[in-house]
């Protein structure tokens, strides 16, 4: 190591900055033994000796604060508790890290699948993934990646949490179970690992109204939706469903009830003209009695039943009402919704959607017109009140 040819005084160069800290973690290795290791996270890689402080982090080149602070009580509780920093963090080997590579959730882990005995991988929900309408796989996608959700937009290290069972407590419930199957299972560790994860598996991981907030938290951007086509989620918020998801019903359909329902998961997630789609025409009669779902929607809903639309009138009829009225799209190039909308939206639909728009006008008037008239009927007795006073006024002198 060439030591720093800094004179006094000057500002420290990185090349002295990167001295110090690697002389202060080498001070750290050698004390390693006394906390590096813990009976909560066998921390073999050492992770711990900067990542247990909560202050530990920088700020990345667009100004945001990012937090590397690792809390080893929480980590050993949650679903990737088992696995060690390097299995995802690459490009590690390094102290302080250098080109350290983002995480791919394919790579092969280093852990057993306990049904096949082989290395862990999400590879093929990643495949699978990617052929869905948020994958990088679809072909009108390929223009704007940088609108794509990645699996951590949707998805985080969440703690393992007790299955609320049926009867007593979550702990006395486990108690009851776990006895049951060590008396096979005779390794505990095993045993409590993968009961946690089974039972964590049988809640749900959000609440209607949570899931409401992740979907909105991209299908609300107008302009990010109008570059795909699609309407923003807005629809959504003018209908039945999203007022007893607002008002906390506790069988209140939320997105996923619709567009992931049984038999479906949400990393294959279709477009409506796809036949395998569970919101494509021939499915929705299925879809919307949600057979063989615990959630009770419509059983016994009718393909005609089905045919009515769930989403509010929205962006995609109006554009087309507006264009049809205009003529515009006869002089120039239609943008790619209201190209969407000749497809998706018939002419008895955008007929519908004039009649309601006119009833819609019509009430508005008619509401506006009854609040006035009761506005001047009042001013009228408030002129007559201030004319009976100014005779009684004089009546009484």
């Amino acid at each position: 190591m060439q030591p720093c040819q800094d004179k006094p005084f000057d500002r420290p160069t990185p090349c002295c900055l990167k001295q110090a800290m690697l002389v202060v973690i080498a001070i750290l290795l050698s004390a390693a033994p006394g906390f590096a290791q813990s009976e909560a996270v066998p921390d073999e890689e050492n992770c711990l000796i900067c990542h247990r402080y909560p202050s530990i982090g920088r700020y990345d080149e667009n100004g945001n604060r990012r937090v590397y602070y690792v809390n080893d009580q929480m980590f050993i509780n949650s679903v990737h508790g088992k696995l060690r920093c390097k299995s995802c963090h690459l490009g590690l080997d390094k102290i302080p890290h250098e080109n350290v590579k983002k995480v791919d959730c394919s790579t092969q882990c280093h852990i057993k699948e306990p049904s096949s005995n082989r290395d862990f991988s999400h590879q093929g929900m990643v495949e699978k993934y990617q052929k869905s309408v948020h994958g990088q796989g679809a072909l009108d996608k390929q223009r704007f990646p940088e609108d794509l959700p990645t699996c951590t937009y949707c998805h985080g290290n969440r703690l393992y949490r007790p299955y609320p069972g049926h009867w007593g407590k979550s702990e006395e419930l486990s108690n009851e179970t776990l006895a049951r199957c060590q008396g096979c299972h005779t390794d505990k560790a095993w045993t409590e690992k993968m009961y946690t994860h089974f039972s964590d598996r049988m809640r749900r991981r959000r609440d209607q109204n949570e899931i409401v907030q992740l979907c909105t938290s991209c299908h609300e951007d107008e302009q990010r939706m109008a570059r795909h086509g699609l309407e923003a989620v807005s629809t959504f918020k003018d209908t039945f469903h999203w007022t007893m998801v607002k008002y906390g019903v506790q069988n209140a359909p939320d997105c996923i009830t619709c567009h992931v329902p049984v038999g479906y998961t949400t990393h294959t997630l279709r477009p409506r003209t796809d036949p395998v789609s569970p919101i494509y025409k021939d499915n929705r009669t299925r879809t919307c009695s949600n057979q063989g779902g615990i959630q009770d929607c419509h059983p016994g809903a009718t393909p005609k039943f089905a045919e009515g639309r769930v989403h509010a009138y929205g962006t995609k009829v109006q554009l087309m009402a507006a264009a049809d009225s205009t003529k515009a799209h006869a002089q120039q190039e239609e943008p790619l919704l209201l190209a969407r909308a000749r497809e998706e939206i018939s002419q008895q639909e955008l007929f519908h959607y004039r009649v309601l728009s006119l009833i819609k006008l019509g009430y508005k008037i008619f509401i506006a017109s009854v609040i006035g008239f009761m506005v001047f009927h009042q001013l009228l007795v408030h002129r007559r009140l201030r004319k009976n006073m100014k005779k009684e006024a004089i009546h009484g002198e």
